[in-house]
């Protein structure tokens, strides 16, 4: 697969001026400046990011017509361009999609949340108490249709202006991308893993998304985002059990009660405990490098195990910081 560099997709993105001496730059904002794609007389699109300090305008590619955005599942973005589909990862890189392709269904995240939408405010209600209220200036109007969820149940929106923010379940600001000129037309949508997709006729597709060190996940040839992200932990890679094993085929069952993991492939069958380094194939007992663990809601277990397991390739490239799975 094909690894598209930042630096390929951004010539069009510019940080406005320079700080002087005697300023204080605020590392919170990013100053940005599209340049419009519809015709080279138009000024160009000034916007700001704030909550730059832990997000940022990951990357631009050029399209003229997108429309119908969508994401799946899988945080990969669908659109359409000049009446064909086309897709796109949340690293940038475009996949092709054949005509005759059945497309793969929008994401419709479970969310808990009950939140109250008016026309300047945000409010989330539980037990029929306002637990918090998120306000806009009285210059700006949320956009009821816009509001939407990952699967963190992180809440994002867009104001009347096209501007786009995503706030936490707690109601805190987590960025703002905000434009100083009007675009009605600027469509943005978040996808599971988080990571958010805007286009508009005038500045093409970008992402937004968080500054991670995660490392990139590929199964198969093909790169792969979750919710739930690789993680290094005490110097060993962690990998998300069910979405890793899922990708791959395998079904996957969760007991709360004795906190076991069964999993089966084909005729695999794999039997997990958490915080044991004791493992179970086909109910011969292996043994892990290190047990499985709870991270973040979910069970991650070692990069190695998945290997052993379902009898994959399992490839850590340390100078891209890059999983790759041949299953």
């Amino acid at each position: 697969m094909r690894w598209i560099p930042f630096i390929v997709s951004l010539p069009i993105i510019f940080l406005l001026g320079a700080d002087s001496p005697s300023e204080t730059r605020n590392p919170d904002i990013e100053l940005l400046q599209f340049r419009s794609q519809i015709t080279s007389i138009i000024e160009p699109i000034n916007a700001s990011l704030q909550g730059a300090d832990q997000f940022e305008v990951a990357w631009r590619l050029q399209d003229s017509s997108p429309q119908k955005l969508f994401i799946a599942n899988d945080s990969t973005a669908y659109y359409q361009s000049d009446g064909q589909w086309k897709s796109v990862l949340p690293s940038g890189e475009r996949l092709p999609v054949k005509q005759s392709a059945k497309l793969p269904e929008a994401v419709k995240p479970l969310i808990s949340l009950n939140l109250k939408a008016t026309e300047r405010s945000l409010t989330l209600i539980e037990d029929q108490k306002a637990l918090w209220t998120y306000s806009l200036p009285e210059t700006n109007q949320i956009r009821p249709s816009t509001l939407q969820y990952d699967a963190a149940e992180h809440i994002y929106f867009q104001d009347n202006n096209g501007s786009w923010y995503s706030l936490d379940r707690n109601g805190k600001e987590r960025y703002k991308l905000l434009l100083q000129a009007q675009d009605t037309q600027l469509t943005c949508k978040a996808a599971p893993s988080g990571d958010a997709f805007c286009t508009s006729p005038s500045l093409g597709i970008l992402a937004v998304r968080e500054k991670i060190n995660a490392p990139r996940l590929i199964i198969d040839g093909k790169e792969r985002f979750f919710p739930q992200r690789p993680e290094i932990i005490n110097d060993r890679t962690f990998v998300p059990l069910r979405s890793i094993f899922e990708a791959m085929n395998a079904k996957v069952v969760w007991n709360q009660e004795t906190q076991t993991v069964t999993a089966v492939k084909g005729n695999r069958t794999i039997g997990l405990t958490l915080d044991s380094e004791k493992a179970l194939l086909n109910g011969k007992k292996i043994q892990l490098d290190a047990p499985p663990i709870l991270y973040q809601g979910s069970t991650y277990v070692p990069l190695r195990f998945v290997g052993e397991a379902l009898g994959a390739t399992v490839i850590w490239e340390d100078a891209t910081r890059t999983i790759q799975i041949i299953n």
